[in-house]
């Protein structure tokens, strides 16, 4: 029966048929993948298609069997001769044919569920621990003009934003990946050190009302291209162009984590001028410097006298009014109010926008509410989980509070976003500082500054943990690398000096302090820490006292503060920590 039965398929041509049918398939399916992927259809589209054309080949050979193509058009084959007809009519025929072509299929389809699915499995699996990991580095500024570097810096820091939110994909902030900008150093290594598994690279070319973006996707594991696009736009529609770059990032790493109707980029607002001067707010406030934060607010306030509904740009200014306090550039007095009324602007505006909480938070801290500050972050949080200045922050208010567990979750948390933040690894080594473990924090300090031995805030941190573990000389040995010797370092190095039994040349340093005519104020927190060194507590508590009348910020480490252990027992130091919320 079989020898007839092949020499049948000859006449009819039917292995002819079938092996152009599979080629074709096959093209269909090598050209659909892409295509699909593309479209962003889900991976059931690919499998239906592979099952179509796979149960095509059975109706293949049926109409092989039956016709035959001719000079003349599509014919009727002739029938069976009479010596072959035994054995291969009726129903018997008709299952054979569907056999044969059921087996035909079969390769393909073991092909596509076994091969190529199982292969796809581990890769999926290592997915969910690798590839949703992402650095978004520095945007190339490929525009005429150097100054635009404040744009492109700008796109990457939306785009990095936006990926952000999405739940599932890990991606470092800002100022981890920033800190490559203009290194030359390879994908793995940066892979390495930020401990990702991919990493986007691009730039931004802007000529008058256009923007091109280009921008690719690359494992940094063996430096292949994931993918790439470019993407040219009017300037109006660049929040559409980082919501479609972002989506498409989204999709090459993790398909199922982004659905076809959501968007990831919103337009923050319709005035392309607002937008820009936006972005150079953000590009003045990432630099925190006191001359860098003075232009930011003063950009924020350009883009809100161009559109007073930006909430990202209330939020920018409430920023920076709010750190200004810190360097003692302004009073709390007299910018709170102003930094909060822009804060409360902004959730007005958008009640979901995480940072308009944190801005909160933060003046929250600076008023001494811990319940408010601490309810602002959560939801910050809750709101933009990888929102590491949030968890940063939150982590400052559970220092002031005692609660050091807490404090260094969310400080260890703020570090996996931002791995090489100055500020952020700074912060985890305060946790320690303010826990005395001095020790540990010596040790966390001097990594930090492994990332940038000149660090000032962490010279000083270091400083601190020295002077606090009695090690004076190391104490003096890292005041003296500090660049910025104002009146509170100076009291610092008096301090230092009392403690290491010179009191002499302490006593010499501060007549000259005072001789001196300081630009800022000196702060009455720090001149009250010199007292207590001098063992003068009457004068001490009279300076903490005057230091709440003022709201210095520096009251906030009253609680844990090592500094003002001989006057803890005080009935007006106690008085001073119910007035400050900390007890």
């Amino acid at each position: 029966m079989l020898l007839p039965l092949l020499a049948e398929f000859k006449r009819r041509r039917v292995f002819r048929a079938l092996i152009a049918y599979g080629i074709a398939a096959f093209a269909v399916l090598q050209v659909s993948e892409p295509v699909l992927h593309a479209l962003h259809l889900p991976e059931w589209t690919l499998t239906f298609m592979v099952v179509s054309l796979g149960a095509g080949f059975p109706i293949v050979i049926l109409l092989a069997w039956a016709f035959d193509v001719s000079p003349s058009g599509i014919e009727r084959t002739a029938p069976i001769r009479p010596d072959r007809r035994a054995g291969l009519e009726g129903v018997r025929l008709g299952l054979i044919l569907v056999g044969v072509g059921l087996l035909a299929a079969a390769p393909g389809i073991t092909w596509h569920f076994l091969v190529r699915r199982g292969a796809q499995v581990p890769l999926e699996r290592a997915s969910a621990s690798r590839t949703a990991s992402l650095a978004v580095l520095p945007f190339v500024n490929m525009s005429r003009e150097k100054e635009d570097e404040y744009f492109s810096d700008g796109i990457t820091e939306e785009v990095i934003n936006a990926l952000a939110n999405v739940e599932g994909l890990h991606v470092v902030s800002r100022t981890s990946a920033f800190a490559f900008k203009g290194r030359n150093v390879s994908v793995r290594t940066i892979g390495e050190e930020l401990a990702v598994a991919s990493v986007l690279e691009g730039s931004v070319r802007r000529e008058g009302s256009a923007v091109r973006i280009t921008a690719q996707l690359i494992n940094a594991a063996d430096g292949y291209h994931l993918w790439s696009q470019t993407y040219d736009r009017e300037l109006r529609n660049v929040f559409v162009v980082e919501d479609e770059l972002a989506r498409s990032i989204v999709h090459a790493l993790r398909p199922r984590l982004v659905k076809a109707s959501s968007q990831l980029v919103r337009q923050a607002t319709a005035s392309i001028e607002a937008h820009d001067l936006y972005l150079r707010g953000r590009h003045f406030w990432n630099k925190r410097t006191e001359q860098g934060l003075t232009r930011a607010v003063e950009a924020f306030q350009h883009a809100l006298d161009l559109d007073p509904s930006y909430a990202l740009a209330h939020v920018g200014l409430a920023d920076s009014k709010s750190i200004l306090i810190e360097y003692g550039t302004a009073r709390p007095a007299d910018v709170l109010p102003e930094a909060k009324a822009h804060a409360q602007k902004a959730l007005e505006l958008d009640r979901e926008l995480g940072e308009a909480h944190a801005s909160l938070g933060l003046i929250s801290t600076y008023e001494f509410d811990w319940e408010k500050a601490e309810q602002e972050y959560r939801r910050a949080i809750e709101l933009r989980p990888a929102y590491a200045s949030a968890h940063q922050w939150y982590a400052l208010v559970l220092i002031n509070l005692g609660r050091f567990a807490d404090a260094r979750t969310e400080a260890e948390r703020a570090r996996q976003l931002d791995p090489v933040s100055l500020i952020i690894n700074n912060m985890v080594g305060l946790v320690s500082l303010e826990n005395r473990e001095y020790p540990r924090a010596i040790e966390e300090f001097t990594r930090t500054l492994e990332l940038d031995p000149g660090f000032p805030p962490t010279l000083r941190a270091l400083r601190a943990a020295y002077f606090l573990s009695g090690k004076y000389g190391d104490a003096l040995a890292q005041h003296d690398k500090l660049s910025e010797m104002g009146p509170e370092q100076l009291i610092m190095r008096a301090r230092i000096l009392l403690a290491s039994g010179d009191r002499a040349a302490a006593v010499e340093l501060l007549r000259h302090l005072e001789d001196r005519s300081p630009t800022k104020p000196v702060s009455s927190t720090a001149l009250a820490g010199i007292y207590v060194s001098l063992g003068d507590k009457e004068q001490a508590l009279a300076l903490l006292e005057r230091a709440y009348a003022e709201r210095d910020f520096r009251l906030r480490g009253l609680k844990t503060d090592p500094d003002w252990d001989p006057v803890r027992t005080d009935p007006r130091f106690q008085r001073l920590l119910r007035q400050v919320n900390l007890e």
